[in-house]
């Protein structure tokens, strides 16, 4: 039986706490679109594991707009922006969303269902905050169904 490293690697990636803090290397090192693209990552793998959702696409853009994860849960159609704060942040990540955001993703949603063939049931918006700690972890938090209004 042949042995596979590399599935040892990302199980010892994440080490979850009881208290639902993962730790994780040092964040000090990476630079700002490192640690966007971490941030995504981690994301994607918290919906697919903890939340049981099916990618259907990420980084999708629509001129200046871009939803990060699009997913299915079940029948439904879930559009995720992800948010990636220090945790001595003043502003959460749900908190960070700016009027002009909000405008920028309900017309990429928008955009991204005009396009596709099969129309899903419902569809909703979800917000995936991660609050990282300089050396020590993180800790991810999900919003389900926010209004973007």
């Amino acid at each position: 039986m042949a042995q596979i490293g590399w599935i040892d690697k990302v199980f010892s990636f994440f080490k979850k706490s009881p208290m639902g803090v993962y730790r994780n290397e040092c964040w000090d090192s990476l630079s700002p679109s490192e640690k966007g693209a971490k941030g995504e990552k981690l994301a994607l793998n918290y919906c697919k594991k903890e939340l049981g959702f099916r990618l259907i696409t990420k980084n999708w853009r629509h001129r200046r707009g871009e939803i990060d994860l699009i997913c299915l849960d079940k029948d439904c159609l879930v559009f995720i922006e992800v948010r990636l704060r220090k945790a001595i942040s003043l502003v959460s990540g749900v908190h960070s969303i700016s009027r002009s955001k909000k405008s920028l993703l309900r017309r990429s949603a928008l955009a991204y269902l005009n396009r596709i063939q099969k129309h899903p049931k419902t569809y909703r918006f979800d917000i995936i905050s991660i609050a990282y700690e300089q050396s020590k972890g993180y800790e991810i938090s999900h919003y389900r169904n926010v209004a973007l209004f």
